[in-house]
């Protein structure tokens, strides 16, 4: 019956037994205008009546006597109706799950041959005939016989309807023999079930191609071919394996007819096969099968879904046949991936990506050791290259064929293509040396290919990337070698330095140490000869080269191999290095870092992030790391540790850059070396700190009364080195024992208590004190008494400058007085720091004020931190004390609480509503004549208003527009955009009615004007689609807190009439409006042409202005660096191209100016005499070195650049004499490929030479070097004068 099986799955459930059957069927069908429907309730409804009148309860088991009985008379009806069979077989199917199943046993003969005596009414509807497929196969079911005898009758019924011409009747038997065969799964039954499902198959294939048929049974026999195909589609899995045997070889003669209906309802059937877990398959005629369809199918004629299931049968057939029996489907590998190469090479999207993913799955799931183990043994024992090539293995075959997909062919998938070799070399690792070094070869050649030819130039590097990582930069730089033997630079391979950075992983020191070095000193030794040669350019590129090697140090030491074996040798180079290189320290000290850091997280047990998310070669480097591996490694680094502190404590003093790099890699490394190593060192330390201190004081005394000062900027100066000294200190910090920190905690308490005029030392000596309480909770809980004591002391003598270490020392005391007590002592000890960092939020120090915001959200979370003893009470009492200050008596104090208030409502959702009870309070602030105090309540209310609900805001509606709307008058009033911009936010929060309710009539403009430019904003977006163009990094960093933004006294456009975007909406149109401006831009420099005004200079307009040709076109993301490159660079032609093909001039009286071109060369050059034409922007010469530019400069200034322009005629053409000057001559300038070595260049650069310049009788006897000379010199002279001139 049409729509009943989810009803009834729905609404007729065993657990209803007890209801009444008749309502529960009433009531969802009563109201249904399906004729079906309606006749089912009126059978029923009659069936009810009649058990009433019977007096017989209302129970399913007297339904089910009823609707059998009433079954039984019908049906020996001659022509029984057909909608009483539909109704009577549906209420019969909805029955049997609610009869116990003895019940049914016991009536078992008459049910069945009842069922089938009724199932074999011609006129039976599809539905009638559904459910009756129901019962049957419901009744074999819970049947539980062991005899096939009993059940082969009801079975070969419901397998007739299998080629049922009604294809809902038909869907219902799959699913009914599927139900069947679940239930008979490993009993005697199974067998003889699946005898039938064959025996079907067989007479259908009979019927369909036999000799013996008659004429009008082959096309119904091919229809029941289909349909049995359908069938087996669910059934096939379910079957016994000899059977399914016998079915996979009809199938295989079936592909032979090459017809795309039979082969995807083969396809569909294997598929489901291969994918069921448990079945049993004869392994050899499955890949006998999958063999047939990879030779047989052809890209050309088979359909786009036919490529694609035969991939993902591929894909999933031999991972089946791998798993019963390996070494066969090892054999067949190449078949089945030179199938998958086909397809790759069609047209398909979806069929190229099967193949892509069946590839990759095959290579991981079916190569195994023992194929890469047989590969690599034949190769090492077979010399002869034509004897391995006539027998190949397999592993070589299937090399070959992942080589094949680097070809011209496959140009237009190498992005997919890359991703396929890529997994070959993670799958065989350090062997990949041996099988895929033609794939390694052709990556090579492709990375010389231009841009603009190659578009998969990331894709290609992650390939040369998981090569790389397989084979080990060893082998990968033997097959692909750098080419520093070449004479021209140009050939040296200089792309794989980059490479070589991001992908090396689980390298060799030893292999650093001795070829990379080897090349450096090799690099070295030519840049000597090069130097006495004079060839300085080519010098520098060598320089370079050095500084790219080196630069792979900190790759090697990414978990390398053989730390334990190699370091000590690496350990020489290293520190030799260290002193006499300095643009290498930064180098070493992050490769320092990175090993003790990786082995320590290895010994502790922990796991980087970055670490679980790398490729395989991390991986594996990884796995080799074990805690005793790690160990060793520590041991040998620690044996190092005094070597390298040595170095770099006296690099350090000497050095006044790379100060944070060599801190901490002395801290890395004095966290794994001796106590008494970094002892020594610390007490050298102190002992000159404290010497330098006592010749500060005396040098204090002697200048007390002089007009000298220390310039604590002077390396020499005993502030500098004082301060040098305090960091040297705390560098040793990991390594020290709690006496020793104590020892520097008092040179601290005195450098505190200094009146340092420049505040030097005192910055140094919080930033000691701020590093000691981070590191050592000892410490802080120790000596916490003294340092709340000491921080009140020295808060009137702390320096401007290093209020920001300062405020770090209060974070740490905070969180540790949170930790230990909850009393009224905790509250007045964070109260009173709580003040002071409260304060720094108003500090003209940039940073100060940053670091102020941050430590008061790492106060509240601190308050949160459950697992340290935080409640989420505490974050309110914080909030509560923050806004004790709005009890204050000084603006100053007001105005920073307030921003303290609104920067904890913008962290903490949770303490919005708190912040919304202190809008009375705030509309009382709104009240007073104070410009920083309104500031302040202004960029409250903003984060409220973003923040807050609707509904909350609904209830503070009136209030909020009143206390606005007070500052949106007045001349002089500053805050007229930010009051606008508010009410544009309460708009968009509450909707423009509820806030036109509240808003007086005289200020009725304000709303209707902001309405007005919303809708504007609105239109331009739709029209320029430029919501969704707007990038997610945009977004995000749009989103963040920005308290200069908040706070500012205009809109974020700075402009009374702007819409700018406010904190928590959309950056959309933010950026739009934003992207809209260079239109104006570029109009007014238009105008600017006819006007004669002077153009805006490029140093001076934004990046907006810069960009014209993003006009017309969709907005530019300018996260994006290199469509910005591209941008700047076009804009510079887009320029010349505005200014050269403007448009034409006309003088005052309207006349057409034309101009000569050497007037107009004349006028396009700048300004500065010293330039020539050839540094002009946008110029093909002005690309280059800042040296050449100068070159071309001096030349300029000596005469050696004419431009002939002197000796032409106004009146006519030709040229004049000039007094005093050569005569006039026609000047071919250098070219640099005069000097090239190749002969056609330098025809090039001589051709149109033809004349010599011949001197006059004036200047016979003369140098050409004197006459150029004096030639500059009244150049010159003449400008001078010139310039003067202007001046006056």
């Amino acid at each position: 019956m049409e729509g009943l099986e989810m009803e009834a799955s729905l609404g007729f459930s065993s657990d209803d037994s007890n209801d009444d059957f008749c309502n529960s069927i009433l009531s969802r069908f009563c109201d249904s205008t399906s004729e079906d429907h309606q006749h089912l309730c009126a059978v029923i409804g009659a069936m009810a009546q009649e058990l009433r009148d019977q007096a017989l309860p209302c129970t399913p088991l007297a339904y089910f006597g009823a609707t059998c009985s009433s079954l039984d008379r019908i049906s020996s009806e001659p022509d029984p109706p057909p909608h009483l069979l539909d109704a009577l077989l549906t209420i019969l199917s909805l029955l049997l799950p609610r009869v116990s199943p003895p019940i049914l046993n016991k009536k078992k003969e008459f049910l069945s041959d009842l069922l089938i005596r009724v199932l074999r009414i011609p006129s039976l509807t599809p539905g009638a005939a559904t459910s009756g497929l129901k019962c049957v196969s419901h009744f074999l079911i819970v049947r539980n016989s062991v005899n096939w005898s009993d059940v082969s009758n009801m079975f070969g019924f419901i397998l007739g309807f299998v080629i049922d011409s009604r294809s809902k009747v038909r869907r219902q038997s799959h699913t009914c023999l599927r139900d069947v065969l679940l239930k008979i799964q490993g009993t005697a039954l199974l067998p003889s079930a699946s005898e039938a499902i064959t025996n079907v198959l067989e007479k259908s294939l009979l019927l369909a191609g036999g000799s013996n048929t008659k004429a009008t049974e082959g096309p119904k026999g091919a229809q029941e071919v289909l349909f049995i195909l359908e069938a087996l589609r669910d059934c096939l899995p379910l079957m016994s394996m000899k059977y399914i045997t016998n079915v996979l070889k009809y199938y295989k003669t079936l592909l032979e007819l090459h017809q795309p209906v039979v082969t995807r309802r083969i396809t569909d059937s294997l598929n489901s096969l291969c994918l069921h877990p448990t079945v049993d398959v004869s392994a050899e005629v499955l890949l006998d099968l999958l063999c047939s369809m990879a030779l047989s199918f052809s890209t050309s004629e088979t359909s786009a879904d036919g490529l694609a299931f035969t991939a993902r049968l591929l894909n999933v057939g031999m991972q089946k046949v791998y798993s019963v029996n390996r070494q066969i489907c090892v054999d067949k590998l190449p078949v089945a991936f030179s199938a998958l190469k086909d397809i790759m090479l069609s047209e398909h999207e979806e069929a190229i990506r099967a193949a892509q993913d069946a590839m990759k799955n095959l290579i991981c799931a079916c190569i195994d050791e023992d194929s890469i183990r047989q590969g690599v043994d034949q190769i090492m024992t077979t010399a002869n290259m034509e004897a391995r090539r006539s027998a190949p293995t397999v592993i070589e075959k299937l090399c070959a064929i992942i080589e094949s997909l680097l070809d011209y062919h496959y140009t237009d998938v190498l992005d997919l293509a890359f991703q396929v070799v890529s997994v070959m070399f993670d799958k065989l690792g350090k062997y990949s040396s041996y099988f895929l070094k033609g794939a390694l070869g052709s990556l090579a050649n492709m990375q010389k290919l231009p841009d603009e030819d190659f578009p998969f130039r990331k894709e290609l590097h992650a390939c040369l990337g998981s090569a790389l990582g397989a084979m080990g930069p060893q082998s990968f730089l033997d097959l692909i070698p750098f080419n520093l033997d070449a004479e021209n630079l140009s050939e040296i391979n200089v792309w794989l330095f980059p490479i070589l950075k991001q992908y090396t992983v689980g390298a060799h020191l030893s292999y650093f140490t001795k070829k990379i070095l080897g090349m450096v000193g090799e690099i070295k030794r030519k840049s000597q000869k090069l130097e006495q040669q004079g060839m300085i350019v080519s010098l520098r590129s060598m320089d370079s080269l050095v500084y790219s090697f080196w630069s792979l140090l900190p790759s090697f030491c990414n978990y390398p191999l053989d730390t334990a074996e190699s370091f000590k040798d690496l350990e020489k180079a290293l520190c030799v290095a260290l002193n006499e290189e300095p643009d290498f320290r930064g180098i070493i000290c992050s490769s320092l870092q990175i090993l003790i850091q990786q082995n320590k997280r290895v010994l502790e047990g922990k796991n980087d992030e970055s670490d679980l998310e790398g490729g395989m070669a991390r991986q594996l480097a990884m796995s080799h790391y074990t805690p005793q591996v790690a160990k060793n490694n520590l041991t040998v680094l620690k044996s190092s540790s005094r070597e390298f502190l040595s170095a770099l404590s006296g690099i350090f003093l000497k050095s006044t850059k790379d100060g944070g790099c060599l801190q901490s890699t002395i801290g890395e490394i004095s966290s794994i070396s001796d106590k008494n190593v970094v002892s020594r060192f610390f007490q050298s330390t102190m002992q000159k700190l404290l010497k330098l201190t006592q010749e500060a004081r005396k040098v204090e005394l002697k200048v007390s009364n002089s007009m000298q000062i220390d310039d604590p900027t002077n390396a020499s100066s005993p502030s500098f080195m004082r301060a040098q000294m305090f960091d040297l200190a705390v560098s040793f910090l990991p390594g020290l024992n709690p006496k020793e920190i104590d020892v520097l905690f008092v040179a601290v308490k005195s450098a505190l208590k200094e009146q340092d005029c420049e505040g030097l030392i005192q910055k140094k000596a919080y930033k000691v004190l701020s590093s000691i309480l981070r590191n050592s909770d000892d410490f802080l809980s120790s000596k916490f008494e003294e340092l709340l004591s000491l921080m009140i002391e020295v808060l009137p003598l702390c320096h401007f400058s290093a209020k920001r270490h300062r405020l770090d020392c209060l974070y740490f005391l905070i969180v540790q007085v949170s930790k230990e007590d909850s009393g009224s002592k905790r509250h007045d000890i964070i109260g009173s720091f709580l003040t002071e960092i409260i304060l720094a939020l108003k500090e003209a120090n940039k940073k100060t004020r940053n670091r102020a915001y941050d430590i008061l959200v790492q106060i509240g979370h601190a308050c949160m931190d459950e697992d340290k003893g935080g409640k989420m009470e505490y974050l309110y009492q914080l909030f509560n004390m923050v806004a004790g200050g709005l009890g204050g008596e000084t603006p100053h104090m007001i105005s920073a609480a307030m921003k303290g208030l609104a920067r904890l409502a913008y962290e903490f959702s949770d303490l919005v509503s708190a912040a919304c009870n202190l809008l009375p309070s705030t509309f009382l602030l709104l009240q007073r004549k104070n410009r920083e105090i309104i500031k302040a309540n202004l960029g409250f209310l903003k984060v409220l208003v973003a923040k807050s609900k609707a509904e909350v805001l609904h209830m503070h509606l009136t209030n909020l527009v009143e206390g606005l709307l007070k500052w949106q008058d007045g001349p002089k009033n500053h805050f007229k955009a930010k009051v606008k911009q508010l009410l544009d936010m309460l708009v968009r929060k509450c909707g423009l009615d509820a806030v036109k309710v509240v808003m007086p009539e005289e200020h009725m403009k304000l709303l209707t004007n902001i309405r007005k430019i919303r809708e504007r904003k609105e239109k331009k977006l739709k029209s320029e689609g430029a919501r969704s163009l707007v990038s997610k990094a945009t977004t995000s960093r749009m989103s963040k807190w920005n308290h200069t933004r908040i706070f500012s006294e205009f809109s974020d456009d700075e402009t009374e009439d702007s819409g700018g975007e406010y904190l928590g909406g959309s950056d959309s149109e933010h950026v739009a409006a934003r992207m809209s401006r260079p239109s104006k831009a570029a109009s007014s420099q238009l105008r600017s042409k006819v006007s004669k005004s002077r153009p805006k200079s490029r140093s001076k307009m934004n990046l907006l202005e810069r960009l014209p040709d993003q006009l017309e076109d969709e907005p530019l993301d300018l996260l994006d660096q290199q469509r910005t490159r591209h941008a700047l660079q076009s804009s510079v032609h887009l320029k010349r191209k505005m200014v050269s093909d403007g448009e034409m001039k006309i003088d005052e009286k309207g006349r057409l100016i034309i101009t000569d071109d050497d007037e107009t060369m004349n006028k396009r050059k700048p300004s500065n005499p010293d330039l020539d034409e050839r540094s002009e922007v946008g110029s093909h010469l002005s690309h280059g070195s800042s040296k050449k530019n100068q070159k071309r400069r001096r030349t300029s200034d000596s005469g050696w650049a004419y431009t002939g322009t002197e000796y032409a005629s106004k009146k006519a053409g030709g040229d004049v004499k000039r007094k005093d000057k050569l005569e006039p001559y026609a000047y071919w300038p250098l070219d640099r490929k005069m000097m090239s070595r190749r002969p056609e260049h330098r025809a090039a650069a001589r051709k149109g030479m033809v004349s010599v310049v011949n001197m006059t009788k004036k200047l016979e006897g003369k140098s050409a070097s004197s006459i150029l000379a004096s030639k500059g010199s009244k150049i010159r002279k003449g400008q001078k004068k010139g310039g003067k001139k202007k001046g006056k």
